[in-house]
């Protein structure tokens, strides 16, 4: 497709065409943010980023991504300031986080526990094959934009895209959201038409911008801009928020690879360090995670886990089995 013809696309064919693509996103670079402000008697600000790159197996969805994610988070209100910054890492075969600069590794054997029971939880939703994230639970993000237009073409991060604005459908956004927390085992409350209502009486602006590959028309960029301004005599001590969400997709489909950080310890340090000694399963002398039958005195917990995994049908079953540990 040439560049120049994508200025004439239909927007709305564009939308529907990303958001159903029937070509996956398998490996790439992630850049997500989250910026606000606050204004009135508790002023204040806040962004958080999560990014780096990632891989899948695209001839097995039951295989554990591998990514290198490192996030950021800073605010201020008031007081003193706030800062935060770590990463997760998974390669094929284990799991870190680095925090403070020091690497810290899960362990192969609890490691493979989560990589089983991610593919089994997989394995489950072999039924939905073809269908893609938002398929799985009746959302289509083409519909969340209104009086849409094609703003021509522009770069994201080395790729020509098709640049979609539109307003953003606030009710539309919250429901499909809200149904698709139930249908994954969520204890989200329903949202009731008056509260709804206020919602969106509140959002003030709210626009969505869409960047589309014009040769693939895979996502490269969804950003999402609200203003809301909460009613008058209803309390509030702020006057009003300003927030923006965006998620970036780079170097889409290419191969990306992930490796181990250097001299990691054993989590159980990690924990220690945050106040949460003593959970089941951490072995404190070898510094690794132990299974069941390994000596550890949290082989119960840890068995409990195993059994609850092993009937799990779902992803939220098996997040309610990490209760267990």
């Amino acid at each position: 497709m040439a560049a120049g013809s994508s200025n004439n696309e239909d927007p709305q064919k564009v939308l529907d065409e990303t958001f159903n693509n029937p070509t996956k996103i398998s490996s790439g670079k992630l850049d997500i943010s989250l910026d606000g402000s606050v204004q009135g008697q508790q002023s204040g600000s806040f962004n958080a980023s999560l990014n780096g790159p990632f891989q899948t197996d695209p001839n097995d969805p039951t295989a554990f991504p591998q990514f290198d994610l490192t996030a950021n988070v800073s605010g201020s209100q008031g007081g003193p300031s706030i800062s935060f910054n770590g990463s997760v890492i998974a390669t094929k075969d284990n799991a870190y986080v680095e925090y403070q600069n020091q690497a810290y590794e899960v362990g192969t054997q609890l490691f493979q526990q989560f990589a089983q029971a991610y593919a089994q939880a997989a394995q489950q939703n072999q039924a939905q094959k073809g269908q893609n994230f938002f398929e799985q639970f009746g959302i289509d993000p083409s519909t969340w934009l209104t009086n849409v237009t094609n703003e021509g073409t522009t770069d994201v991060e080395g790729t020509d895209s098709i640049h979609i604005h539109g307003d953003a459908d606030v009710g539309k956004i919250l429901s499909d959201l809200q149904k698709a927390s139930q249908q994954a085992g969520g204890t989200t409350q329903q949202i009731t038409p008056q509260q709804l209502d206020q919602v969106k009486s509140a959002v003030k602006q709210a626009s969505i911008d869409v960047y589309s590959g014009t040769s693939d028309h895979l996502l490269r960029k969804l950003s999402l801009a609200l203003q809301v301004t909460p009613p008058a005599g209803s309390g509030a001590t702020v006057s009003n928020v300003n927030l923006t969400f965006s998620i970036t997709l780079s170097d889409v489909n290419q191969s990306q690879t992930i490796t181990a950080p250097s001299n990691p310890k054993p989590i159980s340090g990690l924990l220690q360090q945050l106040g949460i000694p003593g959970l089941p399963g951490i072995g404190g002398s070898t510094g690794g995670f132990n299974v069941p039958g390994a000596g550890s005195s949290g082989g119960a917990g840890s068995s409990s886990y195993q059994n609850c995994v092993a009937q799990a049908k779902s992803q939220s079953d098996i997040q309610r089995c990490l209760q267990q540990l």
